[in-house]
């Protein structure tokens, strides 16, 4: 028995070994009970517990939170923001109080579950990424020897590649409602560049070349920050028709900024995402057009390259994407009629028969 009477004080105190996950044994000591039946209590708490006081196998909320004080270090603040929103909002409240060495396959399993039930595909990988990145954190910390986030792989679910977007058409009803020339520039922008709305939010007048009909590509504004863009490749120069510089040239001479102005802001303050989309659903009421995302302008974009025929190369340019492969990937079912014209053209080749006869 672990309890104990201390004669001089009058009452009960508790002396108990508990082993650590790492081998070694150690000793606790609690004193001050007034019944035996309160000392063998928390001797049991004591044994139950043991885990809180092994420093080997700390909670798991603990670990997280150490990982982001490593990674704010490291990386930049929008990437910090979607990490800690992810993990405020799904790994924290699904693991909750669990220590690090608990953690098993079947939770991750679970995990993913969760995740899909509340998610998209494409997001509840992210996070699982991001738990991923956690748990070999908690490896190199030397708190685990394996990753069981990645021996279980990640989420085997289909994306769906299906996104809205507007026709050329269905833009142009759209555009006759704005009634106002900053978000006449700003929508033309959108549509007619595939900027997303952080990159074109981050454009100030010196990344608008009138002259040579380009915008420079070259940060991002995201949750009241500027930051560098979101890829290497997403740094780029976009050649503008001229119906949408005269637009910008027609705003700037009449805002009268200057060249380290926001283009879309208030001198040196970029408008924020939800003015934006708070006039936007304004012109989307009065328009009667259906609604898409802003992001979707940028789908609108290239679906509007690519059914005018141009060059998939051309639409990865533009998009800013690393590869084309990523372009395919995102819009390859863009081109239902492709394999039909192919087919046609085979069937032209021998329409005279004039060197085989052919069966009818």
């Amino acid at each position: 028995m672990a309890v104990y009477k201390d004669k001089k004080r009058g009452t009960y105190y508790v002396s108990v070994y508990i082993e650590l996950n790492n081998g070694e044994r150690k000793r606790v000591m609690k004193r001050g009970f007034r019944t035996q039946r309160e000392a063998k209590d928390a001797e049991a708490d004591i044994i139950f517990n043991a885990k809180m006081d092994n420093p080997d196998n700390p909670l798991f909320k603990d670990v997280i939170d150490e990982y982001v004080e490593w990674y704010k270090k490291r990386r930049k603040k929008s990437s910090l923001d979607r990490l800690e929103t992810d993990i405020r909002l799904y790994i924290k409240p699904f693991f909750e109080n669990k220590y690090i060495q608990d953690i098993k396959k079947r939770d991750i399993m679970k995990y993913h579950d969760f995740l899909l039930e509340k998610l998209s595909v494409n997001s509840a990988k992210h996070s699982h990424s991001y738990l991923s990145a956690i748990l070999n954190h908690a490896i190199k910390m030397e708190y685990v020897n394996v990753n069981v986030a990645r021996e279980v792989g990640g989420i085997q679910a289909n994306v769906n590649k299906r996104f809205e977007y507007w026709t050329l058409n269905e833009f142009k009803q759209f555009i006759r409602v704005v009634d106002d020339l900053k978000y006449q520039s700003l929508f033309m922008c959108l549509f007619y560049s595939g900027m997303r709305i952080g990159e074109l939010l981050g454009l100030t007048w010196n990344d608008v070349d009138l002259k040579k009909s380009t915008i420079f590509v070259n940060k991002v504004f995201y949750e009241g920050n500027i930051g560098t863009p979101k890829t290497e490749s997403s740094i780029r120069k976009i050649k503008m028709p001229l119906h949408t510089i005269n637009l910008l040239r027609q705003y700037k001479l009449q805002s009268a900024p200057k060249d380290d102005y926001y283009v879309f802001g208030e001198f040196y303050n970029p408008l924020a995402r939800t003015t934006v989309v708070t006039r936007y659903r304004k012109y989307i009421k009065d328009s009667k057009v259906k609604h898409i995302r802003l992001h979707d302008f940028r789908h609108s974009h290239a679906s509007y390259l690519i059914n005018n025929g141009y060059d998939i190369q051309i639409v990865s340019k533009r998009l800013g994407h690393a590869k084309v492969s990523i372009t395919l990937d995102i819009y390859a079912h863009l081109y239902p009629n492709k394999e039909d014209e192919a087919i046609e053209m085979m069937e032209a080749d021998f329409k005279s028969a004039d060197v085989i006869k052919l069966i009818k």
